[in-house]
């Protein structure tokens, strides 16, 4: 947003509109680039979750198949 755009925002609808429009605008920025940021770390998460669940799996399994040998 350019000053004179602001000056005009400002004179059309005056100060706090204008400050309450520049405020809400930076927050919302703001917000959705955390927002992405917990979305990945998220599904990173999940991923190694998932990886680990595949790993106790494959332990577990193999446990089962050692007990039944002996």
């Amino acid at each position: 947003m350019q000053v004179a755009d602001m000056v005009t925002l400002i004179t059309n609808v005056g100060f706090p509109v204008t400050l309450s429009f520049i405020l809400i605008k930076y927050l919302l920025q703001t917000m959705g680039e955390k927002l992405d940021k917990m979305d990945d770390t998220i599904q990173l998460l999940t991923q190694q979750v998932k990886s680990i669940e595949a790993y106790t799996e494959a332990s577990k399994t193999a446990d089962h198949a050692d007990t039944k040998a002996k």
